[in-house]
C-alpha cells in the first residue's frame, strides 16, 4: 500500500512497498516527489497496478556505471540555459566529481555523503580542496597539495561558503535523483541533507541625495537607466535585456518577459514570479518616450556602446562604478539600485506586498528583508523605551570590588 506525505519543503511524497527485499531482510520500498500531490499519486497507483498484475521487473543496478558516466548521459540529455550550465559544470568539475565521480553509482552510501557535506563546510582548504585540519586558532594549516608544492591555505578561515555547499550538495542530490528516475537506483542517497543555512547580507541602499549625486556623473541613456532603475528596482539582466516592444507608452507600464545574460539574450525571465509588469515613474515618461524615438523597432532600450546588449560587469567597471568614485558615496553595484528601489518605497509606506509583486520575488520572504525600514516599524519598543524610569547615577547601587558611584555630574 502507498503512503503519502507532505514534506518541509512543500513537495509530496510518495512511498511504495515491494515485494523484493533488500540485502539487509528488510522491504524494499520506491519513492517518488513531485510538488504536485497528483503526481506522485498517479505514480503510486500505476506501480501498484503493475505490482499486483505482476508486470513489475526491479532493473538491476549496472555495477559499472559510475556517477561520472551517468552524469555525461544526463548532461546530454538535460535542458537548461547557458548560465545555469556553467553553473552546474563548475560544481561539478571542482566539488562532486573529485569524490564521487568515479564511484558506482550503487556504491554512494549517505553516510559518505554526510560527510562529504562535513568536509565542506568545515576543513577544505579553499585553493586545493584538502583537507589539512585547522590550528587552536582556528585556521588552516599549512601543507603540502598534490604537486608536493607548500599550499597558501595557511591563515585561511576553513570550510567553504554556505552558498557553494548548498550549489554542490543539490547538484549531487538532483543527479542521484535523476538515476532514481530512470530505474537505475531505488533512493536518493543524497536526499534531505542538513546544509549550511545562508544567511542574506544587510540590505545596502543610496539615500535619494547619494542617488542624485550618482545620477550627475552619467549622461545620455546611461543616466536614465540608472534613474528608472533606482526607482523600479529591475534586475541588471532586466534592465540591460529590455527590448522596445516590451515598453507600453500608452498603459506605462514596462512588461518584463526576457533578460540579458552573460552569454546573451535570454526569451523568458528568472523565475515564473519575475514575469510581470511594471509601472513607469510620471518623472520619467517624458524622457523615456524620448528616447525610444532612437531606439530601433526590436532594439535593446538601453544598449552597449557597439548596440549590443551589456554585459552586466562590464556595465559596472566602465560605466557605473567610476559614477558612483566620481560621486564620492558610498560603493555599491548595479544590483543595489534594486535594493534601493525597494528600500525607498518601504520607507515611504508602501506595503510589501505591493514591494514583492513590483520586484517580480517568488518568496515573499524575500521581500521582507526590508522590513525593518518601514516607518513606525520599532515604535512600540521605542515608546516602551521612553516610558521607562531612567536613573540617575547617584540612584546607581555601589558593591565593593566594583565601581565607585559617579557622584553628581552637574
Amino acid at each position: 500500500m502507498a503512503t503519502y506525505e507532505k514534506l518541509p519543503s512543500g513537495k509530496w511524497r510518495a512511498r511504495v512497498v515491494l515485494p523484493t527485499r533488500t540485502a539487509s531482510g528488510g522491504p524494499r520500498r520506491l519513492s517518488k516527489t513531485h510538488s504536485l500531490k497528483r503526481v506522485v499519486v498517479d505514480w503510486a497507483t500505476a506501480l501498484e497496478a503493475s505490482v499486483t498484475a505482476g508486470t513489475w521487473q526491479e532493473r538491476s543496478v549496472d555495477s559499472s556505471i559510475t556517477l561520472r558516466d551517468y552524469r555525461e548521459q544526463w548532461r546530454a540529455s538535460h535542458i537548461s540555459d547557458g548560465a545555469t550550465v556553467k553553473k552546474t559544470d563548475s560544481q561539478w568539475r571542482t566539488h562532486v566529481e573529485p569524490v564521487f565521480g568515479g564511484h558506482p553509482l550503487n556504491a554512494i552510501a549517505r553516510p559518505e555523503v554526510k560527510a562529504w557535506v562535513h568536509r565542506m563546510h568545515s576543513q577544505a582548504c579553499p585553493r586545493c580542496r584538502a583537507y589539512p585540519g585547522v590550528t587552536a586558532g582556528g585556521v588552516l594549516r599549512q601543507h603540502k597539495n598534490a604537486s608536493q608544492r607548500a599550499c597558501n591555505g595557511s591563515g585561511q578561515p576553513p570550510g567553504l561558503g554556505a552558498w557553494t555547499i548548498q550549489g554542490a550538495a543539490v547538484h549531487l542530490s538532483g543527479l542521484l535523483s535523476a538515476a532514481v528516475e530512470d530505474g537505475l537506483l531505488p533512493a536518493n542517497p543524497a536526499a534531505r541533507l542538513r546544509l549550511p543555512t545562508t544567511r542574506p547580507k544587510p540590505v545596502f541602499y543610496w539615500t535619494h541625495e547619494e542617488a542624485a549625486r550618482i545620477g550627475m556623473q552619467l549622461r545620455g541613456s546611461d543616466a536614465l537607466a540608472v534613474e528608472l532603475d533606482m526607482h523600479i528596482g529591475l534586475r541588471p539582466g532586466e534592465l540591460f535585456g529590455l527590448l522596445k516592444p516590451y515598453v507600453d507608452t500608452t498603459l506605462w507600464l514596462i512588461n518584463i518577459e526576457g533578460v540579458a545574460t552573460r552569454d546573451g539574450w535570454r526569451p523568458y525571465a528568472k523565475t515564473s514570479g519575475s514575469h510581470r509588469a511594471v509601472p513607469i515613474p510620471i518623472h520619467l515618461r517624458e524622457a523615456l518616450a524620448m528616447h525610444l524615438l532612437t531606439v530601433e523597432p526590436s532594439g535593446v532600450v538601453f544598449p552597449a556602446p557597439d548596440g549590443g546588449i551589456w554585459n552586466d560587469r562590464n556595465f559596472a567597471q566602465r560605466v557605473f562604478l567610476p559614477a558612483v568614485r566620481a560621486a564620492g558615496v558610498r560603493e555599491g553595484g548595479p544590483y543595489e539600485m534594486r535594493h534601493t528601489a525597494a528600500s525607498w518605497l518601504v520607507q515611504a509606506g508602501v506595503p510589501l506586498y505591493e514591494v514583492q509583486r513590483l520586484l517580480g520575488h517568488e518568496k515573499y520572504t524575500t521581500t521582507q528583508r526590508y522590513a525593518h525600514l518601514a516607518p513606525g516599524e520599532f515604535s512600540a519598543v521605542l515608546n516602551a523605551w521612553g516610558t521607562a524610569p531612567v536613573a540617575t547615577p547617584a540612584q546607581v547601587p555601589w558593591t565593593p570590588g566594583g565601581h565607585e558611584p559617579l557622584g553628581d555630574l552637574g
